[in-house]
């Protein structure tokens, strides 16, 4: 079987603390760590950094490192998704806001551009606060 698509999601850290987001306008969404979906025929590590830097406006001063490949399977209005989701991570180094603004210009379904509201959690506190099941490989940045 092959994967409905193929994901990456970005581990970033700085002072010992993950990257998240949540989206003021859709509070109902839960807390999310920057990603998207890999083009066909791009290489992972190059939608890794295209993700993170649409999403964040950030870019990363160090490489981004290849951390685990998960399967994410989930419904959605009736139907079984599958998702195989290719994990990066990052040690941000630098001086950076302990929380900002920005607007994913891009969006996955070509709609209007989202709010991302970022913010930074002590990695024990994103293990129980992220949704989507992106917590799943938090446990490989030790800690």
């Amino acid at each position: 079987m092959v994967p409905d698509a193929h994901k990456v999601l970005i581990y970033a850290t700085w002072r010992g603390r993950l990257l998240v987001f949540d989206e003021p306008d859709f509070p109902e969404i839960e807390f999310q760590v920057p990603g998207g979906t890999v083009k066909p025929g791009e290489a992972t590590a190059t939608a890794a950094l295209r993700e993170f830097t649409e999403e964040t406006g950030l870019k990363p001063n160090r490489p981004l490192l290849p951390l685990a490949i998960d399967e994410y399977r989930f419904n959605r209005e009736n139907r079984s998704i599958w998702h195989r989701r290719h994990y990066y991570t990052v040690a941000l180094l630098g001086t950076y806001p302990e929380s900002w603004l920005h607007h994913e210009l891009t969006p996955f379904d070509g709609g209007p551009p989202i709010v991302f509201r970022f913010r930074w959690l002590e990695i024990a506190e994103a293990r129980t606060k992220l949704g989507y099941g992106m917590a799943h490989c938090l446990h490989r940045l030790g800690g």
